[in-house]
């Protein structure tokens, strides 16, 4: 009977046999601070690229490497109990889209310091941290130019037998992300 070891198998072995897991993690946003603590949940968006086609007389043939379309960014937090962290969310996009009047966008972004642009100050970088079995920083990835679309509705209702907390769900766009 011959053993293996792993100077006698082709194929290498990971460095690192050790499975992920999916609830050690932290995500920030620049701009949402209040966001921090509280996030439960979000996910590592997919990314797709499109492959155009060459046609040839006797095939069609594929060819990699068209423009990245990246899915959005869905978080889902715990509310704190003056709701600074769903406000924050909020007023972000209430600036955004000044639905009263345009000082409440040029309010917004007088507030900024320190950036480039009239522009920038519409966006935020944001960074997931996944973390190892010991909480230590495994990877970090981070998200370019976020900003938000869509902050979900709440349910306040006085008929629940136990307490259960609201969370608020928010969904982003950004440019791309990497890992750093």
């Amino acid at each position: 009977m011959t053993t293996l070891n792993r100077n006698t198998i082709s194929c290498p072995f990971p460095s690192d046999i050790t499975p992920m897991s999916p609830n050690g993690f932290t995500f920030s946003i620049s701009k949402l601070p209040d966001l921090t603590f509280f996030c439960q949940q979000v996910n590592l968006p997919s990314i797709t690229i499109g492959s155009p086609e060459q046609n040839t007389p006797f095939s069609v043939t594929p060819i990699p490497g068209e423009m990245a379309t990246f899915d959005q960014l869905q978080v889902q937090f715990l509310i704190d109990s003056d709701m600074a962290n769903y406000k924050a969310i909020h007023n972000w996009l209430i600036a955004l889209s000044f639905p009263e009047n345009y000082s409440q966008y040029s309010n917004f972004i007088g507030n900024e310091e320190n950036s480039y642009s009239e522009l920038s100050k519409n966006y935020s970088d944001a960074t997931l941290s996944i973390l190892k079995g010991n909480n230590t920083i495994s990877t970090n990835i981070q998200f370019v130019d976020v900003f938000p679309i869509s902050l979900e509705g709440l349910t306040f209702q006085s008929t629940n037998q136990d307490v259960q907390y609201l969370i608020g769900n928010a969904t982003f766009r950004y440019t791309y992300y990497k890992f750093l």
